[in-house]
């Protein structure tokens, strides 16, 4: 059956928050909110809770390659409901492990869900709204991590110590969402382009650059709150694992904030915009490395991280689409993998880290290593519009961008409407 391509940017927009939500704010981020429970369950150190943790983003890192390809030629609903039932099928099992191994394997296969709900909806945005309203629906879609976030910590807290039946919460919305998302989503594989062969030479191009070596540090620094914030509360502040949760909630609400990366991006260009969020998130790892004790300290490090993460994560979206234009999805989904690259080795290896030099300094480690990256913000204007003469026209400056041809497309860049980005190459 073929379903039209949806036309109404908010039904797009709910759609995509709603699955994303699911994906990442619970079955992908879940696990570092129920974290003090589950550890006092298992009686793990800080390294296997690590390793937990990486279960997720070693699935994730999978998906991030298949979907991209794959959409093209299954369609987005069918992606997206394989990333929703891993959601659900993941999470219930998390939810009944009697043991860490089955532990494991049921986060292994929720974290499946986050690489693959994702990057189909940049294809449907592409393809079925028009340009102006593109980069808005895509922050929106974006700061579905907040909103599932801004969901699970309150479902986490009515729960109390019952970390099991969060999860099994957890796996019924992502249900609810899924069917959601298919009701909105076509069937089949939108017209328009041909479903090629992707090379390697089209993903890492001079233009890409800047952005994946960008997303897998972020990836890495990232990992650090998701994971162990909560627990940094608990071990280090002495508060109780529900007032943490509430910490947490706080997180996803500020991350709401994600929503307006579009505008903001459109009205102070994406460089600006990537470097004082980098900066805001910075500070966030800061202040609860240095002072897990002080509420005060506490709740600015949860608005800022949320808040700021989001929007990174907006302007890297937006940034992609433009970048990888001939192939958003599979463009997403390039980016989407090396930032699960980097949050696959951040758990593991700076968990350990912890058990030798302290939670303080892992932190502040990855503070800096966010500080740092603001090097690699975006040479070009993610989008600035205009209008001329009732025509929508993306610029970008042209002497920033004359070296950054791509080494496959003797055109050279073109403009920022889906004329230019990394070519698929002959």
């Amino acid at each position: 059956m073929t379903t039209a391509a949806p036309a109404r940017p908010l039904a797009l927009a709910g759609a995509g928050i709603g699955v994303v939500g699911v994906a990442f704010g619970m079955a992908r981020y879940g696990f570092g909110l129920l974290a003090p429970d589950i550890r006092g369950s298992f009686s793990l150190s800080s390294g296997r809770l690590g390793l937990l943790a990486a279960a997720s983003y070693v699935a994730y890192l999978v998906t991030s390659v298949t979907a991209g390809l794959l959409t093209a030629r299954l369609g987005p609903r069918t992606i997206v409901a394989a990333g929703g039932a891993c959601a659900v099928v993941g999470m219930v099992a998390a939810g009944l492990a009697p043991t860490p191994a089955v532990l494991f394997v049921g986060l292994l296969v929720a974290g499946a869900s986050a690489g693959l709900v994702f990057p189909p909806f940049a294809d449907v945005v592409a393809r079925s709204l028009q340009v102006e309203k593109r980069p808005r629906v895509l922050a929106a879609i974006s700061s579905g991590t907040g909103w599932g976030v801004a969901v699970a910590a309150p479902v986490a807290i009515a729960v109390g110590t019952s970390w099991r039946t969060a999860w099994l919460l957890f796996a019924a919305l992502a249900g609810v969402a899924t069917v959601w998302a298919l009701l909105v989503l076509p069937g089949r594989a939108l017209g328009g382009r041909e479903a090629v062969a992707l090379r390697l030479r089209w993903f890492v191009c001079p233009r890409s650059g800047r952005l994946l070596i960008g997303a897998g540090v972020i990836g890495v620094a990232s990992s650090v709150y998701w994971t162990f914030a909560v627990d940094r509360l608990v071990a280090a502040g002495g508060v109780s694992s529900a007032d943490a949760r509430v910490f947490l909630g706080l997180v996803g609400v500020a991350s709401v904030g994600g929503t307006v990366a579009g505008d903001a991006v459109r009205r102070f260009g994406g460089a600006a915009v990537f470097v004082c969020a980098l900066v805001a998130e910075a500070g966030a790892l800061a202040l609860l490395g240095l002072s897990p004790g002080s509420g005060g300290a506490a709740a600015a490090s949860a608005i800022l991280f949320g808040a700021a993460y989001n929007v990174v994560v907006a302007v890297e979206v937006i940034w992609s689409a433009r970048v990888f234009a001939s192939r958003p999805s599979a463009g997403l989904a390039a980016i989407l993998f090396v930032q699960a690259v980097g949050a696959l080795i951040g758990p593991p290896v700076l968990g350990a880290a912890a058990d030798e030099v302290g939670f303080a300094a892992v932190f502040c480690g990855a503070a800096g290593l966010l500080a740092a990256t603001t090097a690699l913000a975006p040479r070009e204007s993610v989008t600035v519009v205009a209008f001329r003469a009732g025509r929508l026209q993306l610029h970008r400056p042209v002497e920033r961008m004359s070296q950054e041809r791509h080494n496959d497309d003797p055109r050279g860049p073109g403009p920022l409407n889906g004329g230019s980005s990394c070519s698929l190459g002959s």
